[in-house]
This record gives C-alpha cells, sequence and structure tokens, in this order.
C-alpha cells in the first residue's frame, strides 16, 4: 500500500491500514491504531463543492461519503447504520437525475462552502519587548523594528492590527491619532477582565455589539467594535501610517537597575494577559467574531509580576530540567527557597504554570492563536509559556537575536502567501474545529498536538458512543477539538481504541474539518479514510497495512505527552524510557520469525525491520534525553515536533546524511550527485564533505584532507576548479533544503575536529568509538566517536538476545 500517495490526497497517515476482527488480536498488534492528519494538505489539489451538495446523515450528522452503502435512493451512514433518503439533484444541462458529486470515488477529501461568512476580518496583535540594553542589543531592536514594519505590508489589507509594548510596565498603543498616546499598566500586577474594562472605559460587548444577521453575514466592524474598543483594532489599510510611526517611535525600555547583579525587570506575562484581556473585551463572549493572531516577540526573561520564572538577582540562577522534575513529583507543596545559596525558586514555575493556563482558555474562546518570536541568548521561560502557544495552535521561532537571518526570514515565511488563480490569500485557515466520526467498532482514544478539546456536542447522543471510556490520551474524552489557526504543515495526532468487528469488512474514520477560509468564507473540508478489517489469522494483509513510519511518529508523540508538565500520565524520562525498550522488545516478540534460544536466527521484515531503528534513534533524541539542554531548549523541539508532518517528524527522529567524496567526484552530473549514508560513525572520512538535515540544523561538515586543502587555497586556482565546483556542491543543496522550511534552519559550517563538528557526532550511531576501536593507533583514516552510548548494533543484540530467550 503507498502510504505517502494516500497521504498527499488525503493528508491521513495510519499506523494500521488492516485490522484484525477482534479487539483482543488488535492488542496483540502492540502498536495502537492511530493516525496523522493534515488538515490543510496542499499536495493535491482539493475540490471545493456548493453548499447545496453537503449532505449529512441525520442520526450522527456524519457526511455523505464515497465509502457508504447505498441501494436505490437509499444510502446507509458506516458511522450510525442509519438509513438516509439521497435527495434528487438534476443535471443542470440534460435535466437528468444524477447520485450526489461526493459518492465518487476520487473525492475522498472534499470541501463545502457553508454560505457563511467571517463577521470580522483576521486579526494580528502585536506584543512587542522593548527591554535591550547592550549596544549590540540595540542593534538587534532597531532590526526588530524594521522586520515589525515590513511585516505590515505583507497583512491583507482588511486585516485587523493591534499594538502593545512592553518592559518594566505594559503599554496599550491607541492607533487613531498620531500623537502617539498609550495606556500605561503596572507590569507587576495581575490585571483581570473587569479591570481592563474599567481602566480603558470598555463596555461590556454584550452592549455595545449588534447581533448578526441570520444568514451569518458581517454585520461590519463599526457594529460589531464599540467606538473605545476602535482605538486599538483597526484595518491595517487605515493604520498603517500610524502604526509605522509607533513602532518607528518605540525606544528602548531602561529603567535603572544594576547592570551587573540584576537582570532587567520584563513583564512579559502581564503583557500577554493584557493583550488577551484587551482582545476579549473589545470582541466579547458571545460574538462568533473571527481567527487571527496575538504575535509576542520575546528578548529575555520575564522577570517581574505574573508569570515570571527567575527573580531579578543575578546571583539567582535559571530553573534547570532537575529543578522541574523535583517540583513536579513532589508530594508536598514547594516553599519559595529563602536560604542565602543560589538556588532556583522552584515555587515560581508552578505558578507560572497555571497563570499560562488562564492565559490558555481566554485565547481558545476567542479562536487567536499565540505566536512566540524569540531572540534571546539565554532562556525566556518558553517552557512555562508554551501551552498558550501550544493549545492554540501557535508557532514558536527561536534564536540568539533579532538581527539575525533565522529571524528574519522566518517571521517573512509566517506570512507566506498561497495564489489560487484570481487572488492571493494567506497560506493559513483561522479559527478552525476539527470533529471525528467513527463507527461502531472504533472509539476515540484522544488527540496529541497543538489543539484544546471542546465539549461533545450532547444533542447528537451518536457522539457520547464514539468516545473511548478507557485512560485518555492529550485532549480526550471528547470527538471534537479546537485548533485555532492551521497551516499546511499542522498535523494532529489521534489515538482510536479498536473493539470487536462484525461481518463487516471495511470500517472507516472521518474528519470534518471548519475553518475559516483567509477570505471570509467558512468552510467545511470532509475527508473519509477506508480501513480493511481482516480475519486474526491473516499475516500477509496485516503487514501490507503497516506504516512503520506513522507508527514511530505516533509512539513518540505519546511519549512526549508523558514528559509535559500537564500530563496527566507524568513519568521520568529514565522510566519512560525503560518502557520504550519494553516496547521495542513486545514488538520484535509478535513480529520477528526466530527459533528459541537461537539470536542468529532473529529475522523481521523489510515492513517491521525499520521500526527499532528508528525508536533507537528516538530514545537518543533531545525530544527525551534532554541531558545538555535547557528547559526552554527542550519545549522547543518538543513543540515543533508536534506541528509538523510525519516526513519532517521523522527526520527530527533519524536525520539524513549525504556524502560528497572528491575521491568519487566527477564531471557527469550523475558522479555529482550525493549519496546518501547512514547516519553512522562509519560513514565519516578524510576526503569527504558530509550534509546533515536534522530539521533544526543543516550542516556541512569537512573532512580533514578536504579542510586542509581549502585552508591552502586550491580551489582559487584555475587548475583546480573542480574542487571549487565540489565545495559549492553541498552549499546549493543545503539552499534547496532552506528554501521551504519553516522556522528557518540553523545553519553550520564546521571542519573535522572543530569545536562545531560535536553538532554532527551527537547524532551518529557511535558504531566506532574509544572502547571498541582496536585500530585506535593504527593509521586506517577511521574516524572514532568519543562516547559511552551504545550503538545501534548493541542495542539490536540485546533487544534480540530479550526476545530470543524470552519464555513463552
Amino acid at each position: 500500500m503507498d502510504f505517502e500517495a494516500r497521504e498527499d490526497i488525503n493528508g491521513v497517515r495510519l499506523s494500521w491500514s488492516s485490522l484484525p476482527k477482534s479487539k483482543l488480536q488488535h492488542e496483540r498488534n502492540i502498536i495502537p491504531l492511530g493516525s496523522l492528519y493534515t488538515p490543510l494538505n496542499n499536495k493535491s489539489p482539493i475540490q471545493v463543492l456548493d453548499q447545496s451538495q453537503l449532505i449529512s446523515c441525520r442520526t450522527c450528522r456524519a457526511i455523505l461519503n464515497p465509502y457508504v452503502y447505498v441501494n436505490n435512493e437509499i444510502w446507509t451512514c458506516q458511522m450510525c447504520q442509519s438509513t438516509n433518503q439521497i435527495p434528487k439533484i438534476f443535471d443542470q444541462t440534460t435535466g437528468q437525475p444524477i447520485f450526489p458529486i461526493s459518492l465518487n470515488q476520487d473525492l475522498s477529501t472534499v470541501e463545502y462552502q457553508t454560505g457563511r461568512l467571517s463577521s470580522l476580518s483576521p486579526i494580528f496583535f502585536y506584543v512587542v519587548d522593548t527591554c535591550f540594553e547592550d549596544e549590540d542589543l540595540e542593534e538587534a531592536f532597531a532590526s526588530l523594528k524594521q522586520s515589525l514594519v515590513v511585516s505590515l505590508s505583507l497583512l491583507p489589507e482588511n486585516a485587523l492590527v493591534g499594538f502593545i509594548s512592553f518592559g518594566k510596565h505594559v503599554k496599550i498603543h491607541d492607533l487613531t491619532t498620531n500623537d502617539n498616546i498609550s495606556y500605561t499598566f503596572n507590569g507587576a500586577k495581575h490585571y483581570t477582565l473587569e479591570q481592563i474594562q474599567a481602566s480603558l472605559g470598555l463596555l461590556s460587548a454584550g452592549l455595545t455589539a449588534k447581533p448578526m444577521h441570520r444568514d451569518g453575514t458581517a454585520n461590519g466592524f463599526e457594529n460589531i467594535i464599540s467606538p473605545i474598543g476602535r482605538k486599538f483594532l483597526q484595518p491595517v489599510s487605515i493604520v498603517e501610517y500610524q502604526l509605522t510611526n509607533i513602532i518607528d517611535s518605540l525606544v528602548p525600555n531602561k529603567f535603572p537597575h544594576s547592570e551587573y547583579t540584576e537582570r532587567p525587570e520584563r513583564a512579559t506575562g502581564c503583557a500577554i494577559n493584557i493583550a488577551s484581556l484587551l482582545l476579549r473585551a473589545i470582541l466579547g463572549d458571545h460574538v462568533t467574531t473571527t481567527g487571527g493572531h496575538l504575535m509576542v516577540f520575546i528578548a529575555g526573561v520575564c522577570t517581574l509580576g505574573p508569570g515570571k520564572i527567575v527573580d531579578k538577582l543575578l546571583k539567582e540562577p535559571f530553573r534547570s530540567h532537575n529543578d522541574i522534575e523535583r517540583v513536579q513529583h513532589a508530594t508536598l507543596p514547594q516553599k519559595p527557597n529563602m536560604s542565602s545559596k543560589t538556588k532556583s525558586d522552584t515555587s515560581l514555575f508552578k505558578n507560572a504554570k497555571k497563570f499560562y493556563t488562564e492565559i490558555t482558555k481566554n485565547l481558545v474562546k476567542l479562536g487567536l492563536s499565540c505566536n512566540y518570536f524569540i531572540g534571546s541568548y539565554d532562556q525566556v521561560g518558553l517552557f512555562e509559556m508554551d501551552e498558550v502557544c501550544y493549545k492554540t495552535g501557535g508557532m514558536v521561532v527561536m534564536c540568539d537575536s533579532f538581527s539575525t537571518a533565522i529571524f528574519k526570514q522566518s517571521f517573512i515565511k509566517f506570512f507566506n502567501k498561497q495564489d489560487d488563480g484570481n487572488s492571493e490569500f494567506l497560506d493559513m485557515g483561522f479559527n478552525a474545529t476539527l470533529e471525528v466520526k467513527v463507527p461502531h467498532d472504533l472509539k476515540i482514544e484522544g488527540l496529541i498536538g497543538n489543539a484544546t478539546a471542546l465539549p461533545f456536542n450532547k444533542t447528537i447522543t451518536q457522539n457520547e458512543r464514539m468516545i473511548s471510556q478507557a485512560d485518555t490520551l492529550g485532549e480526550g474524552k471528547t470527538n471534537s477539538w479546537k485548533l485555532c489557526n492551521v497551516n499546511p504543515q499542522s498535523t494532529y495526532a489521534l489515538y482510536f481504541e479498536k473493539l470487536d468487528s462484525t461481518n463487516n469488512q471495511q470500517t472507516a474514520i472521518q474528519y470534518l474539518f471548519h475553518y475559516q477560509h483567509p477570505n471570509g468564507e467558512m468552510r467545511l473540508r470532509v475527508t473519509t479514510i477506508p480501513i480493511n478489517v481482516i480475519a486474526d489469522s491473516d499475516p500477509i494483509n496485516l503487514e501490507a497495512g503497516f506504516d512503520q513510519e506513522a507508527s514511530i511518529v505516533l509512539v513518540a508523540r505519546k511519549a512526549m505527552y508523558k514528559l509535559q508538565p500537564d500530563s496527566n500520565k507524568l513519568i521520568p524520562a529514565n522510566t519512560l524510557i525503560k518502557q520504550l525498550d519494553q516496547l521495542v522488545i513486545d514488538f520484535c516478540s509478535r513480529f520477528a520469525v526466530y527459533n528459541p534460544q537461537q539470536i542468529e536466527s532473529f529475522r523481521l521484515s523489510s515492513t517491521y525491520a525499520f521500526f527499532p531503528q528508528f525508536l533507537f534513534h528516538l530514545r537518543r533524541s533531545p525530544f527525551i534525553n534532554v541531558f545538555n539542554s535547557s528547559p526552554d531548549e527542550t519545549s522547543y523541539v518538543r513543540h515543533t515536533f508536534m506541528h509538523e508532518d510525519v516526513a519532517n517528524s521523522l527526520l527530527m527522529i533519524q536525520p539524513t546524511l549525504l556524502s560528497f567524496d572528491i575521491n568519487t567526484w566527477g564531471s557527469t552530473p550523475e558522479e555529482q550527485e550525493p549519496e546518501p549514508v547512514l547516519l553512522d560513525s562509519l560513514s565519516l572520512g578524510h576526503s569527504k564533505i558530509l550534509l546533515l538535515d536534522t530539521f533544526f540544523q543543516i550542516l556541512i561538515y569537512h573532512g580533514k584532507q578536504v579542510a586542509e586543502w581549502r585552508k591552502a587555497g586550491y580551489h582559487e586556482q584555475e587548475e583546480y576548479a573542480y574542487f571549487k565546483e565540489f565545495l559549492e556542491a553541498p552549499k546549493r543543496e543545503a539552499m534547496m533544503l532552506l528554501m521551504d522550511r519553516f522556522p528557518l534552519p540553523r545553519f553550520i559550517d564546521c571542519d573535522e575536529g572543530g569545536s562545531q563538528a560535536r553538532f554532527l557526532m551527537a547524532k551518529l550511531n557511535p558504531s566506532t568509538t574509544y572502547s571498541t576501536a582496536g585500530h585506535l593507533f593504527a593509521d586506517s583514516g577511521q574516524i572514532d566517536v568519543l562516547t559511552d552510548d551504545s550503538s545501534l548494533q548493541v542495542f539490536m543484540e540485546n533487544v534480540q538476545r530479550s526476545v530470543v530467550n524470552k519464555k513463552k
């Protein structure tokens, strides 16, 4: 089965495309049934149908699809087994009755226009840090302001914009005047909605906003937003000049403090809270308004007010992974550290997590996503703030400074456009929700991804039947989720419980994706995926339906969820690694062919063979192994992993490595093609250039011989033109990878033995190490990896030994 082809059409990858009839037999297959769904998948064109073609089941509200049972003019819903009348549709040219186009076998994914429009244009609200002190930081501040001004030209003309700046205090800027008026709030206070309304004179939205028309059309900006609210939220086409002046007039926030003993006072948490409360006060709870983005630009750590993670004294260190783990597994409440010793105040962690949870709820109600753009050499508290971004479908861009290409180019790509033939729109969907329908032999366990669970619709009694009563995963106990913002890479992992099937030869999963198109239309995208039901004793078809790439991504997301601070199944990392080891042993015991007590007889078919290798790299990855990573770095890589599709996720687990060898380099295009090589220390060589792609980093590594020739300047001589071409080839390959990647990866150019070569060495499978190399003092040219980590070979030998010696 071509899993990638189905993903290109429907945006869905399943761990199992064939399921045994019985629940017990499926549980023996170790890997759970799960799907990775990319709603705005743009690899294939999607047919858009009129709302008159939208036909739903009268019982469970599942949508008519190619896999329903049709008998004359009656169709039977495969989700609830209810029978429904097929409405009569006539061909406009011949006048003859025809079947609905949604029954076409080629339309497993189709999009419907609902006939409704968003009441407001998308919102883009800026929250900008102004704490820049040193000389190089002031240069970064100037670069940030320049990027902000450029971004205004990338927004749709009707987009609504607002602006907040913060340092020790938080300023809400008035966009309706040229006098640069702002309303200042104390960054040390925790404000409530009522306090914001009273301070700004904003009445409750229910007293000012007029209701929407019954047909769902927009009332207009002026009818929904109150006059005072229009001071802080305006179409960019009207206030672009005023907003540009506000950005240009921003100055660094330099409140007096001891430069050598204190950090600057920065009220990041208060600023995000005020932004969310201001939008809620302007838009109100009762108005289904629009989607949009809260864009937060952060240059340093929060040291003041709610959400702070460290005291302003420099002698107090940042919290580490050990500190966080101690707080999470403590049985007694943590007291603030009052001793004179320089230890981090662990009481701040839980307070910050609780504070940001409330902000998350506000933004989810509004359908807005929160995005972080971080330019700081130090930690900023992303580990605590991540939930706001994670549960609202936001993005994170993390770099050392706002003057770097990583920030500048990633920020521009954030506003990427799509061309539908008539006009250009932002390549994203707003204010989105996802609903999943399953038949009687499946139940939904939960979703792991950038989303928030919604209460299931109790008016549809079938929804409760679809929800698993077992332990939930991620956002569970529902069949619908709020996604807020979605882009073409946004991917969600859904897990299902398999029950006993009846005589059906097929089951199915239907995804109902509601979203606001960038042109303002409310649309419904429907994807229906059939799953074969096979006999319990049919290993051939079971094997043909196993997708080991999707399976390892589903296993990885489930593992990372157990390490999240807000997880109800929180466990230590070393316990999780033991569980993963047991998983691979159980997997090999189930699907390998072997003779007891004979390790040399162990065999895995190609369909299953790569899964243990993927899991080996997952165990060593920064998602699980947080050694030498700060909490912010860990939060960043996990957040990005939870957003990406199968191909990019697999790249993060097991990076790719390309080799260019000067000894085999030729003049023909075929001889100049890079060779994919194993992610192994055996692939190193003095005459090679290696190109490593980890998704987060793209690294070019020059072997010792190549580096010496380059330093000698051979590539600058005409007779060695081929060597110059050899040096340029990896850079061209790297540029192709950089073009479409978001966020922009860090580019590293290093030589053998250089300090930055450690990024490559850390990823390689250590086949040759100081402890295993018998050639250590021989001139063999082999390069060793200095590590105590077990190699893939040793790992697999231990797995095989455990499997063949296992007592049945």
